[in-house]
């Protein structure tokens, strides 16, 4: 059409699924060797049997036109319907609008900037929705109880919602793509900016209700930018030797928009509107009292008690600053070496020894020998004490929620290094085969005092390092 070649795609999808299970029971088997037969059991629960059904119907459509390859305009659009939102709430429209345009293609380019070889600028609006929820939240649901004098019961599982519906991110993308000196050198930029509101969330209830929680829509908005960049290099290309380098960053950033009713929410004393979601509202720590031996929490009411609700008023952000990664492969005749390392800087939990308890059965860090012991001691962490309910091991729960708790856990991290050497093809005749050796998580450079930074909110076992030598072999 015109000057350029328009594309249309129109299509539906229907999507019907059903889950289905029985379980059954028995208690009290004479012998493990009979644990596979129920009529063996000395007692048997009755059968629990769930089920549930979900639904799913879109109607989407696409227009793409290209004009001789530097300008391209991209529209797309989509009705989407989901069984798990209630009457009313089930459809959503969402749709996307981006261009292009490769300028390495303009003839002016070409004659005067030869060193460039691809350049591309793109940009991009849309929507999206999310329907990753449980089945019938929306519904007062029910499960059947345990037998009581021969009458089953029913258990309400959740409370009636009609109202919530699909939640909506809205994302919005900048970005440069530039080769030079034929693709030996590729770099791409990238900024990007996405909003979500209407989260599906649990929204928190009180005990007294009879529920905890009550899957909605929460009235806030989140926004999440960010700055990519990537480089891509040749470093070297020789007959027998070449040397390429792959590295990109990410710098994060994340902000609560806006929050309705959030002083008087049970997310008050978590989240504040202008700052990321991954703060954390804890203690300003003084440090020990050198005649007392105990810690010492600002009080930021002035009342004389360090309380809860009144004084955890220092605001930390334990979330990324940025990271990415960098790789280099070498390769000289039939050898290649790769070694991939990975970078991240966050701020998060230490583990130090205000997050053990002193006397508890587990091994304490170093640290702890740099406590109080006699008065005027300057030291780092507080005194031992033995008593169960004393002022000091009050303080000492109070101190692992201060700032005091909070710092660098940046890391660098070798994450993988591999050599590989390729059999010549004449050594067997119609044989191909690859000797290699292979390193994983081998090094990790960090100042966090616990098991693995990467996993900062969660003290699992960090990822092990494995060594690996193996023989690719094909006929």
């Amino acid at each position: 059409i015109g000057p350029g070649r328009l594309d249309v795609l129109i299509g539906t999808t229907f999507q019907d699924k059903t889950r289905e299970q029985t379980t059954n029971t028995g208690i009290g088997f004479p012998s493990n060797d009979l644990l596979g037969n129920l009529t063996a059991a000395d007692r048997l629960i009755p059968r629990n049997y769930d089920k549930s059904k979900y639904r799913y119907n879109a109607v989407f459509g696409r227009l793409n036109y290209n004009v001789k390859g530097t300008y391209i305009l991209n529209i797309t659009g989509r009705r989407d319907g989901s069984s798990r939102f209630g009457p009313g709430k089930q459809f959503a429209n969402f749709g996307a609008i981006g261009a292009a345009w490769i300028f390495s293609e303009e003839e002016f380019v070409k004659k005067n900037l030869s060193f460039l070889s691809f350049g591309k600028l793109r940009a991009s609006y849309g929507t999206t929705g999310n329907d990753v929820i449980g089945d019938y939240q929306f519904w007062d649901t029910y499960s059947a109880s345990d037998n009581y004098q021969g009458t089953t019961g029913l258990t309400p599982n959740r409370l009636f919602n009609p109202d919530f519906a699909w939640e909506v991110n809205k994302k919005f993308e900048i970005g440069l793509e530039l080769g030079f000196i034929r693709d030996r050198i590729l770099l791409s930029a990238a900024y990007y900016r996405n909003r979500s509101s209407n989260q599906l969330v649990g929204m928190p209830l009180p005990m007294t209700t009879g529920f905890t929680s009550l899957t909605s829509n929460l009235a806030a908005t989140v926004q999440n930018t960010g700055l990519e960049l990537e480089l891509n290099t040749i470093n070297i290309k020789r007959n027998s030797f070449e040397w390429a380098t792959s590295f990109n960053i990410t710098v994060p950033r994340n902000k609560l928009i806006s929050f309705p009713g959030l002083k008087t929410s049970t997310y008050s004393h978590q989240y504040v509107v202008g700052k990321s979601l991954y703060v954390v509202k804890t203690y300003h720590y003084l440090g020990v009292d050198p005649e007392t031996g105990v810690y010492q929490l600002e009080d930021f009411d002035g009342d004389g008690q360090i309380s809860y609700a009144a004084d955890r008023e220092s605001i930390m952000d334990i979330g990324q600053k940025y990271y990415g990664g960098l790789n280099n492969s070498i390769k000289f005749k039939n050898f290649q070496l790769d070694v991939f390392l990975q970078f991240v800087k966050q701020t998060g939990y230490t583990i130090m020894y205000s997050s053990f308890l002193p006397g508890a059965a587990i091994n304490q860090p170093v640290l702890v020998l740099d406590r109080w012991q006699r008065e005027g001691d300057e030291a780092r962490f507080q005194r031992f004490t033995t008593g169960r309910h004393s002022d000091a091991l009050r303080i000492f729960y109070q101190a692992r929620y201060s700032d005091d708790y909070i710092g660098d856990v940046s890391f660098i991290r070798l994450r993988n290094v591999s050599l590989f050497y390729n059999l010549p093809d004449k050594l067997i005749p119609g044989v191909k085969g690859r000797i290699y050796i292979q390193g994983q998580n081998l090094l990790t450079i960090t100042k966090f005092k616990g098991l693995d930074p990467e996993e900062r909110f969660d003290q699992r076992v960090p990822p092990l390092r494995i060594f690996t030598v193996g023989l690719n072999v094909s006929f």
